[in-house]
């Protein structure tokens, strides 16, 4: 008969001490890192290890809490996304956690491991990137959903937005309304999945055999502020003055503000001096001078649909739900900024 595990061969094979392992069954994690936790609840899943009474009574409680970990609570893309997140969360019963992790991935990290400490139901997350095994390992053991952003490693549900017909309606409004000199602005790709997306759609349109003779840039801002951006966009139309009429299509809602706030500084006159596409229909984007032509996000039902895939998520086995990548899609709303 086989001998049944004991907590020494768990943590043996966990690479811990035993009395790490009778912390992580009584459910004290507070000292505990992510990764020690979740190496350790995959070797007890691995070796058949049965726990105790208190463990098996802490993991079939639920705390009817969620955790949402946004990447930028002040931009108002994220504002719309978590406010589609809370109203179904609150509809089911359901508070949440709110982590504002300002594009770090240390950050992002810390907050997982506290949300995991209390104990919450499930994780929705906008990530900051650079986290992506971590992510992988914890949507292997528990509810998880991705909202705006996708990471490389393993299948995780997320719910994003078509970036590449994003793109390809912005490009096409350009050149329908006569631009032969389009550039895409967008901020540091980094790990960013719409951003690269973005990017490489752009790529794709200009090398095909219809953009022949169509002047076209990719430029990347290291920081979205005023200063970088006027320097950036004074270079952008000084080289293009030439018949050629400019079209400028900004990669996300924040550097859409910098380069209207830009163009003021530097008195040109959109759509005079080029036309201009932004992503995200901001509440400013209908009232700003001019108004902005834009491709639009359904930032509240991203949210929404994020919550919904995660609710129903509870209750089924982590390990074997099935990661799925939706991309809702997105429309063209034409304002003053490309109307000549």
């Amino acid at each position: 008969m086989k001998k049944p595990t004991a907590i020494r061969d768990v943590a043996l094979a966990a690479g811990v001490s035993t009395a790490t392992i009778s912390r992580y069954m009584n459910g004290k994690f507070h000292k505990m890192g992510a990764d020690t936790r979740l190496r350790i609840e995959k070797t007890i899943k691995s070796m058949g290890y049965m726990p105790n009474d208190v463990a098996r009574s802490l993991r079939s409680t639920k705390s009817n809490t969620i955790a949402v970990i946004l990447s930028d609570i002040l931009n108002p893309y994220s504002i719309a996304i978590l406010q589609g997140i809370e109203e179904t969360c609150a509809e089911f019963g359901y508070t949440i956690f709110v982590c504002n992790s300002k594009e770090s991935s240390a950050k992002e990290k810390e907050f997982i491991e506290m949300m995991m400490a209390k104990r919450v139901d499930g994780f929705v997350i906008n990530t900051s990137g650079g986290n992506d095994e971590l992510i992988a390992g914890l949507a292997h053991e528990m509810p998880v959903v991705l909202v705006g952003r996708k990471i490389s490693t393993g299948m995780i549900n997320s719910v994003a937005v078509n970036n590449v017909q994003g793109v390809s309606l912005a490009v096409g409004h350009l050149l329908a309304r006569g631009c032969s000199a389009l550039a895409l602005l967008s901020p540091r790709i980094d790990h960013v999945s719409p951003r690269i997306e973005r990017v490489e759609a752009f790529r794709a349109l200009a090398s095909q055999e219809e953009m022949q003779g169509i002047a076209s840039g990719i430029h990347i801002i290291d920081k979205i502020a005023v200063e970088p951006v006027t320097e950036m966009l004074g270079n952008l139309i000084r080289q293009n003055r030439s018949p050629a009429r400019m079209g400028i299509i900004a990669a996300n809602g924040m550097l859409s503000l910098a380069v209207l706030k830009a163009a003021k500084s530097l008195d040109y006159e959109i759509p005079r001096d080029f036309l201009f596409i932004g992503f995200d229909d901001t509440e400013w984007a209908s009232v700003a001078n001019p108004s902005l032509t834009v491709i639009a996000q359904p930032t509240y039902e991203i949210g929404a649909t994020a919550a919904k895939r995660l609710l129903a998520g509870l209750g089924q086995d982590a390990e074997h739900s099935q990661g799925e990548s939706l991309e809702l899609p997105v429309k063209l709303i034409m304002r003053n900024s490309t109307l000549i």
